[in-house]
C-alpha cells in the first residue's frame, strides 16, 4: 500500500463573479394624458401599422389635447433611440411582432 501524499486539490467555480448591478425603480405612471406626448413605437412588423393607426385614433378622440409621436424601428430601441425618446415624450407604448 503505498503511503499518504499531502495533495491538495483547489477547486474552482466556471462561473465567475460578477459585481451586482443596482436596480432602478420604475417610473411614476402618469395620472392623466391630457396635454401629454405620448410615443408609439412599432418594429415595423406586417399589417402592424393598422393596429397603431388604430390606437393612435383612439388616443386623439379620448384626449384631444395630447400629441402623438411615432417611432419605427427593431425591436431593441437602443440607447440613442431610448434616449431621444425620453426627451421627447411623456410616455409611450411599445409593440413587437411577430
Amino acid at each position: 500500500m503505498a503511503g499518504k501524499s499531502d495533495v491538495t486539490l483547489k477547486v474552482l467555480n466556471p462561473r465567475g463573479e460578477r459585481e451586482a448591478v443596482s436596480a432602478r425603480g420604475i417610473s411614476p405612471r402618469l395620472t392623466e394624458l391630457e396635454g401629454k406626448r405620448i410615443g408609439l413605437y412599432w418594429n415595423g412588423k406586417q399589417d402592424g401599422d393598422y393596429f397603431w393607426d388604430t390606437i393612435e385614433g383612439l388616443l386623439k378622440k379620448k384626449y384631444p389635447t395630447a400629441t402623438v409621436l411615432r417611432y419605427n424601428g427593431p425591436g431593441d430601441l437602443g440607447e440613442a433611440l431610448a434616449a431621444r425618446m425620453a426627451k421627447e415624450v411623456d410616455t409611450f407604448l411599445y409593440g413587437v411582432g411577430d
